[in-house]
């Protein structure tokens, strides 16, 4: 009777470059093994997302100067409103930085509302008059009086960076024009756009 045949595989004797290579991967494991002094880095939780989750901060003009750009100061106040100020309708007076519009009072002056889509509180420039601190319902204001004889102008902070003037000129008389310009103001607040 015949052997059976061997069917046992015999693997080749590695050779000097395979052994070399197995050193190499041995001795790098064995390196990222030692002990090194220092602080442990966390590693990533692979269920977070790798992107950042907080907003980005950005430069962009908050949304109420945009809408300051479309507003129209004479659409500002009802004819039934001008009327009870004792003033006709409004003309618009405009320049590349503000929109104004400016009402006539018979025989006691003018008024007008300035928007000032670029311009906030802290770009307020007065030669002379008295300036102070204003709060117009929960916005914060200023108060300009006495610029310019009988002037008085009360100045709404819409953003950082916008605002609304209402202004009232009289003949000589400070106190009726803050007066003036306090009443329109109590009527256009509502209607303004809200700041950040």
């Amino acid at each position: 009777m015949n052997p059976a045949p061997d069917h046992t595989v015999t693997m080749p004797k590695p050779r000097a470059a395979t052994r070399l290579a197995i050193a190499a991967i041995l001795l790098t494991g064995l390196a990222a093994c030692t002990e090194t002094p220092g602080q442990p880095l966390p590693q990533p939780d692979p269920t977070t997302p790798t992107h950042s989750t907080q907003p980005r901060t950005t430069s962009t003009t908050p949304a109420a100067t945009h809408a300051l750009d479309n507003l129209d100061p004479c659409q500002l106040l009802t004819q039934a409103e001008t009327t009870q100020l004792g003033a006709g309708p409004g003309e618009r007076h405009d320049t590349s930085l503000r929109s104004s519009c400016q009402w006539t009072m018979k025989g006691q002056g003018v008024f007008s509302i300035t928007i000032r889509p670029e311009q906030g509180l802290k770009d307020i420039v007065t030669d002379n008059g008295t300036i102070s601190d204003y709060p117009v319902g929960d916005r914060h204001g200023r108060k300009l009086e006495g610029n310019g004889g009988g002037g008085c102008m009360i100045i709404i902070e819409i953003a950082q960076s916008a605002r609304v003037d209402v202004s009232g000129t009289t003949r000589a008389d400070t106190a009726k024009a803050c007066r003036v310009a306090n009443n329109v103001v109590n009527l256009i607040e509502p209607r303004l756009p809200k700041g950040e």
